[in-house]
């Protein structure tokens, strides 16, 4: 859902606009996705479809080791867009845009049909662009250092044990996709000097935040009655996103950091318990929260002063619209490196793992959150991510960025259809 909702946001600012949107998906996923206003239904349609003999609609129908069935199903959705596209009562789009898995068979597959094609990257402009700028990925060195090919200074780079893990799913150099037409959401005031690193071809798009949902469902009424008791901007929210599921050990020390921290805390918790007698000892001071909760809502609640984050995209948008200060504890793949992005820019405070096995201690997280709640050393983050608020918050700025993307495509289009 976290690459779902940001190509759902996108193709709404486009519809929006007047474009006519197809949106692919698997059938069950179309019912998790919010409801179309009905003043983009004449814009926007859904285009179901299934991966035959996969009964794989969306990661949350996977097991930890059914990741091999993930991949048929994409394959499979190469098959029913040659099959949509083959279908002239469909109609000819101008534009294929993609999310990465396609990356090594889309842009082939618009040029055959004579359509323009560009990748959304749901990631920072800063991972994606130091993933791509190391010449070669058969050695977890080069993963670990900053490259000499980024032309300033950085902090920007995987620790070991992530380079270990993400190395097997970076696509090999001759396989590359470097110089596709791609959407970026992001900000040029936020990752200028990775834009242009990325070059021409990246267009920003903004934060593309989701809608706040105003609804009173009984989630958000049981959830706001605890917030409603806590002292302005005191609280920690404390999420790591839909996909990382929490060792036993992991979670053990989340919950003895979030206990010794002494700090007014709510924690959604998807998978798993917390440690036997936590919540009795926590006692009003903190809320375990097991199973979704709307967390764009949640996040700008007037008591929520701080994030503990797993620095999936996503959530990091959401903090920084609202002007969440953030503590990042990197779970998976890109993350580390949007962990120190966010770092060196200044918007949060790292809780750092082991670089050889990735472990985290209670201490440390004791720290950091302290640090960015209440100890002087984290003003400075504080006073940044609130001021960031006036920017990737602001609907007109986000509205600007949309006007300019429709017209970065429209110009494509009519240069990729000009007569020779």
């Amino acid at each position: 859902m976290g690459h779902l909702l940001p190509f759902f946001e996108l193709s709404k600012s486009l519809a929006l606009k007047g474009l006519q949107i197809s949106f692919f998906t698997t059938p069950s996923t179309i019912h998790r996705l919010p409801s179309i206003p009905k003043t983009l239904t004449p814009f926007f349609k859904f285009v179901p479809f299934s991966s035959s003999g996969i009964n794989i609609e969306n990661t949350s129908d996977l097991h930890s080791d059914e990741g091999h069935l993930l991949f048929q199903a994409y394959a499979a959705l190469e098959h029913r867009l040659i099959a949509f596209l083959s279908d002239p009562s469909n109609g000819k789009p101008n534009w294929i845009i993609y999310d990465f898995p396609a990356i090594s068979w889309a842009p082939a597959l618009a040029s055959r049909f004579s359509i323009n094609s560009a990748f959304f990257s749901i990631f920072s402009a800063a991972a994606i662009a130091v993933l791509r700028h190391y010449a070669k990925h058969d050695s977890l060195k080069t993963l670990t250092t900053a490259s000499d090919i980024i032309p300033f200074p950085t902090t920007v780079a995987l620790r070991r044990f992530e380079a270990i893990q993400i190395r097997p799913f970076l696509p090999k150099e001759k396989n590359r996709q470097t110089n596709e037409f791609m959407l970026s959401r992001t900000f040029r005031e936020f990752e200028g000097k990775w834009i242009d690193l990325l070059g021409e071809n990246c267009i920003p798009v903004g934060f593309l935040p989701s809608s706040i949902d105003e609804e009173e469902s009984e989630t958000w009424m049981r959830i706001s009655k605890w917030l409603d008791k806590q002292k302005e901007q005191s609280v920690i929210y404390v999420a790591f996103g839909s996909e990382a599921i929490l060792t036993r050990e992991q979670i053990d020390e989340i919950s003895l950091g979030l206990e010794k921290s002494d700090l007014p805390f709510l924690w959604v918790l998807r998978v798993g318990l917390p440690p036997e007698g936590f919540v009795e000892r926590i006692g009003e001071r903190g809320l375990v929260w097991m199973g979704w909760v709307p967390q764009s809502r949640l996040l700008a609640h007037r008591t929520i002063g701080g994030f503990l984050t797993h620095g999936g995209w996503s959530s990091v948008v959401e903090g920084m619209v609202v002007g969440a200060a953030m503590a990042v504890l990197p779970m998976k793949y890109e993350q580390g490196l949007t962990a120190r992005h966010l770092v060196e820019s200044g918007y949060a405070v790292e809780i750092v793992r082991n670089d050889e096995d990735g472990y985290f201690s209670a201490v440390e997280i004791v720290r950091k959150l302290r640090i960015l709640m209440v100890d002087e050393e984290g003003e400075e983050v504080r006073k940044k991510a609130r001021a960031g608020k006036e920017i990737f918050g602001s609907n007109k700025l986000q509205e600007e960025y949309i006007t300019e993307l429709v017209k970065a495509l429209w110009q494509k289009h009519q240069m990729a259809n000009k007569p020779i």
